[in-house]
C-alpha cells in the first residue's frame, strides 16, 4: 500500500482483495459468519457448509425454511408450467436434505430465488461444492429468473411473493446485485483462484457484460476490479440513470477511475462505508483525496462529514493537507484537523494560504441565529451532558463515558450541524422558488444535519438523546414525495382556500421521515411552518408560526424534554 498513507494493522485487514494485493483477512475475518462461509474459503467442505446453510435458512424468522417450501409446493398448482415444475424439483429437493454430486443450477438458483435459502448460504454451497466460476453463472442466472414474470409463492397478501432474495436472516432486495455479502465473497475467492479459473471466470462476466443491467454492471466490475474499463463504463451508467443503490455506488466507488468516484460520491456521499474507503485508499494512494474531499463537501452533516476527514487524514500529501485546511473553522472537525498537522507540521499550510471561512459577514438575523443555537448549546452542555455521563449504564459496561460519547457526538447537540452552499441552494430554489429569507439565511449560517435533544429514558432503558434532522436541501424533494404520498384522499377539498398542500416543503424531520415541520411557501417570503404529524393526521391545517419564532419554541421545548410537542 503507497507510503503516503498512514494504516494501522486493523485498517488493512478491512480492505477487499485484488490478484496484486491479496488481503487474508478479507475471507477469514472480514467476511467469516461461521462454519457455513468459512466453509467456502479453499480448502471447500461442501457437505459441512450445506448442513450449516440448510440450518441457518429462513424465509420467516418464526417458520423456518419448512414454510417457504410449503409455499412453493402450494403455490406451483397457480403458476406456469415451467415455473411449477422448477418450483416443484426446488422444493423436493430442499426438503430432501440431500444434494446430487453435480449440482443443477436451474434448480439451485430457483431455491435461492424462491426463498427456501438464503444467498448469504446459497452462495458459500455453491462455492464449495462447484467452484468460482459455475457460482459466477449461478449469480447471473439468478438476476434473470428473479426478474420473470411467473410468481411461484401462493401468499395472496403479499403482492411480490417470489421476487425478494433473502440475502441474510435481516435484509432481502430485489437486485441481485445488491445482495453484496455474496460477491464480496466471489471477490476474495477469485483474488486466489488459480489462473485457470480465473479466466474462465472472467470470460463468463466478459460474455454477459455488454447486455447486463447497470447494477449487475456494477457487480462484475467489483469482483475483477482490474477491469477498470468495465467499472467506468457501469459509473456512466449509474450516472446517466441518476444513482443507483447504496450498495451499489460502493461497489463502483472501489473500482471506477477517480473522476468517476468523485461524481458518483456527489450524489451518494453518505453510502460510504468503511471497507470502501479503506479499498478506495489502497487501490488509489494519495490520489483518492478527491474522492474524500467530495465525500466531505457533499456530505449531509458533520457527523458523516467527520468519517470522511479521518480517511482524508490518513493521506499525508500537501494536497490532503489543503483539502482538509479548508475545514478549520468547523468546530465538529478542528480536534481532528489539529492532531494531523501536530503529527504533519510540514504540511501545515501558511495563514495566507487557507481558504475563505464558509459562513458568510453576520448580518442581524445571522447574528440572531447564532446566538440562538448557541445558548442551547451551552444549556445542554451544562445541563444535559453531566446526566448523560452519570448513566449508571457506563459503569456496568466498564466503559469511558465521556470518550464514548464524544466518539458518538452526543458532547455537542449543534455539532453535526453544517452550513450549506449556495450552489445547493440554488438547486432547491429551482425546485419551490425563492426561498423566504430567514430560512436561508440559516441554511448559510446554522446550516443541516442533525440537532441532538434531550428526551427522557424508558424504564429499564439508557439515557440517550433524541434527534431533530434538519434536511439537506439535496435530501428535501425525496421527503417532499414522502410527505405528499401520505396526503389522504379529499384532504386538498378540506383545506381549500387554507393551503396548497403540495407547495409546502419539509425542511425537518423526527424520527427519520415519520413527522415534518414544513415550510408553507404559500407566496413569496411566506416562511410560515407547520408541523404535521402522519399518525395524527389534522382535520385541517393550522395557521402556522413564523420560521424564527419555529425554532425559537422547538429549542424550548427540547429543554423541557419534549422534542417534537403538540401545538408547537
Amino acid at each position: 500500500m503507497a507510503g503516503d498513507v498512514v494504516w494501522t494493522e486493523e485498517q488493512r485487514g478491512k480492505v477487499y482483495s485484488t490478484r496484486a494485493r491479496v488481503n487474508p483477512d478479507h475471507l477469514t475475518e472480514g467476511l467469516g459468519r461461521g462454519p457455513c462461509w468459512l466453509a467456502a474459503v479453499p480448502p471447500f467442505d461442501a457437505a459441512g457448509c450445506f448442513a450449516e446453510a440448510r440450518d441457518k435458512s429462513r424465509h420467516d424468522a418464526f417458520r423456518g425454511w419448512e414454510y417457504a417450501v410449503h409455499q412453493v409446493e402450494k403455490g406451483a398448482r397457480h403458476a406456469a408450467p415451467s415455473m411449477a415444475a422448477l418450483g416443484l424439483r426446488a422444493a423436493a429437493l430442499y426438503r430432501s436434505g440431500e444434494r446430487p454430486d453435480v449440482l443443477d443450477l436451474d434448480v439451485e438458483v430457483a431455491i435461492a430465488e424462491l426463498q427456501m435459502q438464503a444467498t448469504w448460504d446459497a452462495v458459500p454451497f455453491w462455492l464449495a461444492a462447484e467452484g468460482v466460476v459455475w457460482t459466477l453463472r449461478a449469480m447471473l442466472r439468478l438476476h434473470e429468473l428473479a426478474h420473470n414474470e411467473h410468481k411461484v409463492h401462493y401468499d395472496p397478501r403479499w403482492q411480490w411473493s417470489g421476487t425478494w432474495l433473502i440475502e441474510t436472516t435481516a435484509h432481502a432486495s430485489f437486485q441481485v446485485a445488491e445482495c453484496d455479502s455474496s460477491w464480496q465473497l466471489l471477490r476474495g475467492v477469485l483474488a486466489v483462484a488459480d489462473e485457470a479459473d480465473h479466466r474462465a471466470a472472467r470470460a463468463v462476466a466478459a460474455a454477459a457484460f455488454d447486455a447486463a443491467p447497470m447494477p449487475v454492471k456494477a457487480a462484475l466490475s467489483f469482483v475483477f476490479p482490474d477491469e477498470r474499463e468495465w467499472a467506468d463504463r457501469a459509473a456512466e451508467d449509474c450516472l446517466a440513470q441518476g444513482g443507483g443503490g447504496d450498495k451499489v455506488v460502493r461497489m463502483l466507488v472501489t473500482t471506477a477511475g477517480v473522476d468517476w468516484g468523485e461524481r458518483l460520491v456527489e450524489r451518494q456521499p453518505g453510502c460510504l462505508d468503511e471497507a470502501t474507503l479503506l479499498t478506495l485508499l489502497a487501490r488509489e494512494g494519495a490520489g483518492a483525496a478527491p474522492v474524500l474531499d467530495a465525500a466531505m463537501r457533499h456530505a449531509r452533516g458533520n457527523n458523516e462529514r467527520l468519517v470522511f476527514a479521518r480517511h482524508l487524514a490518513m493521506i499525508r500529501t500537501r494536497d490532503a493537507a489543503e483539502r482538509l485546511a479548508a475545514w478549520q473553522g468547523n468546530r465538529r472537525l478542528a480536534p481532528l484537523i489539529e492532531d494531523y498537522f501536530r503529527q504533519a507540521p510540514h504540511l501545515e499550510p501558511s495563514p495566507s494560504g487557507a481558504s475563505e471561512p464558509r459562513i458568510p459577514a453576520e448580518d442581524a438575523t445571522a447574528a440572531a441565529l447564532t446566538e440562538l443555537f448557541e445558548e442551547y448549546r451551552t444549556w445542554y452542555r451544562e445541563h444535559w451532558v453531566p446526566k448523560l455521563l452519570g448513566d449508571k449504564g457506563w459503569e456496568e459496561e466498564e466503559l469511558d463515558a465521556e470518550a464514548w460519547l464524544d466518539e458518538e457526538g452526543w458532547l455537542d447537540p449543534t455539532g453535526d450541524l453544517s452550513p450549506v452552499s449556495e450552489d445547493d441552494i440554488a438547486v432547491l430554489e429551482a425546485r419551490f422558488g425563492p426561498l423566504p429569507a430567514d430560512y436561508r439565511a440559516f441554511l448559510r449560517v446554522i446550516g443541516t444535519g442533525t440537532l441532538l435533544q434531550p428526551m427522557e429514558a424508558m424504564p429499564g432503558a439508557a439515557l440517550e438523546p433524541t434527534t431533530q434532522n434538519f434536511i439537506h436541501p439535496a435530501d428535501i424533494p425525496g421527503a417532499h414525495t414522502v410527505y405528499t404520498r401520505w396526503l389522504h384522499d379529499g384532504w386538498h377539498e378540506e383545506n381549500a382556500g387554507v393551503a396548497d398542500m403540495t407547495r409546502m416543503m419539509p425542511v425537518m424531520g423526527h424520527d427519520g421521515y415519520a413527522n415534518f415541520a414544513l415550510l408553507s411557501l404559500q407566496h413569496e417570503g411566506d416562511d410560515r411552518v407547520h408541523v404535521w404529524y402522519h399518525d395524527e393526521e389534522p382535520d385541517r391545517m393550522d395557521d402556522g408560526i413564523p420560521f424564527m419564532e419555529f425554532l425559537r419554541r422547538m429549542l424550548d421545548s427540547a429543554r423541557q424534554e419534549d422534542p417534537f410537542p403538540n401545538g408547537i
